[in-house]
């Protein structure tokens, strides 16, 4: 049993291995073809010559080091700003945060009862196109070094809306979907409270927070020092997961913290290569779950939903930014960047087709998911250029001597 779960992490480091060395040779992201490999080889792969492709299988093992992939990715974005920061952008951020995920939901809800013309369901597309991927977004922040650039904070601040949102969204959901659409607000309201003050309070008393850890994390072994570290990050995963926040929004948190100690260049230091290494099985393992032949009958809905997503997106984005503080190119960069949708989506459809409300959904949302992961990074890549792209335009056709004369 033991060599079968080696030879089974072997066997998907391989082609993890190959994908990535892939996505280097043609210089384009990684994650995509991490998916790829994930789905040409797992458990829903085609057969070739009569014989099937599937040989890697989705185990605990796998499992665990995606979550840790995860939680790794958001840490790391963590570190690369501070409570402070966050905290410092303030009305500007909830202003910009807050018309962001609220004008995704309302367009998502149009555009599901569009299609299919039922409230559970456009509440469910709602969910699937209006949630980012914090996981793709933060791996394209690392992959364009953009990490430390001072937009990069309002993208955290979205992902923290995004996270208080999912636990008002997931209520209610449920309720729709399983309590024949009635839904208690008293039997919601206290988990929101709770969420939305544990998660202010970490932000406001961060520093605090941080200068009291600083002592004792003073220790010269290396081996003692990311042993604590990744301690305190599994410890933190498991305290807010107990309130119902995601775990990739707590060890976002703890990046925050930590990055107002004298030890968050260390932490960084250690933590990296674990990160890339963690992140590059969580893309894979993704793929695992996704089957292809369930693809067909989602197509036209899916390509509309994408469109939609895109063109959607990159207006709510820009003007989301326009709210924070962050023209020109930097609302740009926000609003080609935040563009990916992920591992909710496929939550979202999965629970929907559970509670019996269409059997299209899973479908969907894979596919969906899949083809933004294609197209997300090269919108992401080449925001700066949009936008160099935007200016010549909107100076030639709306700045006063600037057009061309007979």
């Amino acid at each position: 049993m033991n060599t079968d779960l080696i030879l089974n992490l072997g066997l998907s480091f391989t082609f993890i291995t190959l994908a990535i060395y892939i996505s280097n040779k043609i210089k384009f992201s990684s994650i995509p073809f991490l998916i790829m490999a994930g789905m040409l080889v797992g458990p829903h792969a085609p057969e070739a010559l009569g014989t099937s492709l599937a040989i890697v299988h989705k185990t605990e093992s796998i499992d665990l080091l995606a979550r840790l992939g995860v939680l790794l990715m958001l840490f790391y974005l963590g570190l690369e700003f501070s409570t402070s920061k966050l905290a410092a952008a303030g009305s500007s951020l909830i202003k910009g945060g807050t018309v962001y995920v609220g004008l995704n939901f309302v367009r998502g809800v149009i555009f599901g009862w569009i299609f299919f013309q039922a409230w559970p369901e456009a509440f469910v597309v709602a969910g699937i196109t209006g949630i980012s991927s914090s996981a793709i977004i933060t791996k394209l922040l690392v992959d364009l070094k953009r990490t430390a650039n001072p937009e990069t904070e309002f993208i955290l601040g979205i992902m923290v809306f995004e996270d208080v949102f999912l636990a008002i969204y997931l209520s209610v959901l449920s309720g729709l979907l399983f309590s024949k659409g009635d839904v208690e607000l008293l039997n919601i309201l206290p988990g929101m409270v709770l969420i939305f003050v544990f998660i202010i309070s970490i932000i406001v008393l961060g520093k605090r927070i941080g200068k009291l850890l600083e002592p004792r994390l003073s220790v010269k072994s290396a081996e003692s020092f990311v042993v604590i570290i990744f301690t305190l990050l599994l410890l933190t995963a498991i305290l807010v997961e107990t309130i119902h926040i995601a775990e990739a929004i707590g060890a976002l948190l703890l990046g925050l913290v930590l990055a107002e100690t004298i030890h968050s260049k260390r932490v960084i230091q250690f933590i990296s290569p674990m990160r890339d290494l963690f992140g590059a099985v969580f893309f894979f393992s993704f793929g695992l779950d996704i089957d292809y032949r369930l693809f067909g009958g989602a197509v036209s809905i899916t390509l509309a939903a994408v469109l939609m997503t895109v063109l959607g997106n990159i207006i709510t984005g820009l003007l989301a930014s326009w709210l924070a503080g962050y023209k020109s190119k930097r609302g740009f960069n926000v609003a080609f960047t935040i563009i990916a949708r992920g591992e909710f989506a496929i939550i979202v459809a999965s629970l929907a087709a559970t509670a019996g409300v269409s059997e299209i959904l899973p479908a969907f949302a894979a596919l969906y998911v899949l083809i933004l992961a294609f197209i997300s990074p090269v919108l992401a890549k080449n925001s700066r250029l949009l936008y160099e792209k935007y200016s010549k335009f909107s100076d030639y056709f709306f700045k006063p001597g600037t057009q061309k004369t007979n």
